[in-house]
C-alpha cells in the first residue's frame, strides 16, 4: 500500500467513477482500475461495487475512505510544515563575543531574543577574537561577533559588517584634566598608556597614530585588566565606547574622542559552506541594531554635553580597522 493508491482510491469515491476520477487525476483509466484491484488484493477485501450510474465504496471501502482523509491531511501538511520548520526561529544558536563586547550585547541579545523567539535560545561563549575564528571555522560556534582585523580571515570564514564602535582615550578624571577636548598623538605621548594587542594594531593601522604605538609602556591580552588599571588610575588607555560607556557615564572615567574620529569595526563570522539558520540571522539583525542604538545614545549625550564645533574644526572621520 503506497499514498498514492490511498488518493487514486480517494478520487475514485468522491467522483463516483473511474473515467471521473481517471480525467481528474491525468490517468489513464487502465491504470486507475489495476492500483484499484492492488489496494483490493493486499487488504484482502472488496472495496468499490460497480454500479450502472457509477461506483460505490463497500462498507470496508466507506471505512478506508474515512480513515484516508486523515492520512491525506497530514500527508498535505508536510511539504508546509517542513518549511515552516525551516523558516521558523527554533533551537539553540551557539555565539562567540569578544570580552569587549560582552557588556554591551550579551545581555541584551538574550533578553530581545528569548521575548521574540520564545523556542529559540542564545548560547554565549566569551574568548578573543583568535579563538572565535578558530571556533567558527571547526563548527564548534554557529556565529562569532567581534572586531574585524583585516588579512587575518580565513578563506573559510564568512564576514558580515555588523556596525562600528568609536575608540576612546579613556583615563581617570585627574589624569585627564590637562588635555583638552579631543585626543591627538601629542596628547597620546604625555600620558601613560597600555593597551591590549588588538587596540594596539588598530591604533598602528590609523592614520597620525601609528608611530605613538611604539612609546606604549604596557600590553596585556585583557580588556578587563586593562580597564582595572585604568580605574586605579596607573595608566590610561584607548577603548571602545560600548565598553567603557557605563564608567564613563558614572563618572568613574573620563573620555576624550580622537580628531579624526577613530573606530573599529565589527562584524559577524561564519563558516563559509554552512547555512545560517533563521535563528542566527535574528541574532545579527538583533546586534545590528543594539550597535545602532548605542551609537545614537552616545552622539545625543555628546550633543548634550558639548558646545558646537566651529565649521572646519575635526568635523571629517577615519575608520581604522582591527
Amino acid at each position: 500500500m503506497d499514498i498514492r493508491q490511498i488518493q487514486y482510491f480517494t478520487t475514485i469515491v468522491r467522483e463516483g467513477s473511474f473515467s471521473r476520477a481517471a480525467r481528474k487525476l491525468y490517468v489513464g483509466q487502465p491504470a486507475l482500475t489495476k492500483q484499484v484491484q492492488a489496494l483490493e488484493r493486499e487488504l484482502g477485501v472488496e472495496l468499490l461495487v460497480r454500479r450502472p450510474d457509477g461506483v460505490r465504496p463497500t462498507l470496508a471501502g466507506a471505512r478506508l475512505d474515512d480513515m484516508a482523509q486523515t492520512l491525506l491531511g497530514y500527508v498535505d501538511d508536510i511539504t508546509s510544515a517542513v518549511r515552516e520548520a525551516a523558516a521558523s526561529l527554533v533551537g539553540t544558536v551557539r555565539l562567540g563575543l569578544s570580552p569587549s563586547l560582552v557588556s554591551a550585547l550579551a545581555g541584551h541579545l538574550e533578553g530581545r531574543f528569548a521575548e521574540e523567539h520564545p523556542q529559540a535560545r542564545i548560547e554565549i561563549v566569551e574568548a578573543l577574537p583568535m579563538f572565535l575564528a578558530e571556533w567558527v571555522e571547526e563548527g564548534r560556534l554557529d556565529l562569532g561577533i567581534f572586531t574585524h582585523q583585516p588579512g587575518q580571515s580565513s578563506p573559510q570564514l564568512s564576514v558580515t559588517a555588523v556596525g562600528s564602535d568609536e575608540m576612546l582615550l579613556v583615563g581617570r578624571q585627574d589624569l585627564l584634566s590637562d588635555v583638552g577636548e579631543e585626543a591627538t598623538p601629542d596628547v597620546l605621548r604625555s600620558l601613560r598608556l597600555v593597551l591590549t594587542p588588538g587596540f594596539r594594531g588598530l591604533l598602528r593601522a590609523s592614520v597620525g597614530l601609528g608611530e605613538v604605538c611604539e612609546d606604549i609602556v604596557s600590553r596585556t591580552d585583557s580588556i578587563h585588566m586593562v580597564r582595572d588599571l585604568v580605574v586605579r588610575g596607573e595608566y590610561c588607555s584607548v577603548l571602545p565606547y560600548t565598553f567603557v560607556r557605563d564608567d564613563v557615564d558614572a563618572g568613574v572615567l573620563g573620555a576624550r574622542p580622537f580628531a579624526p574620529v577613530l573606530e573599529r569595526q565589527l562584524v559577524a563570522v561564519t563558516r563559509v559552506g554552512r547555512h545560517s539558520s533563521p535563528a542566527a540571522r535574528a541574532v545579527v539583525e538583533l546586534a545590528k541594531a543594539r550597535l545602532r542604538e548605542l551609537a545614537e545614545l552616545r552622539d545625543r549625550a555628546r550633543s548634550a554635553s558639548s558646545p558646537p564645533r566651529k565649521p572646519g574644526s575635526g568635523d571629517c572621520s577615519t575608520v581604522a580597522t582591527a
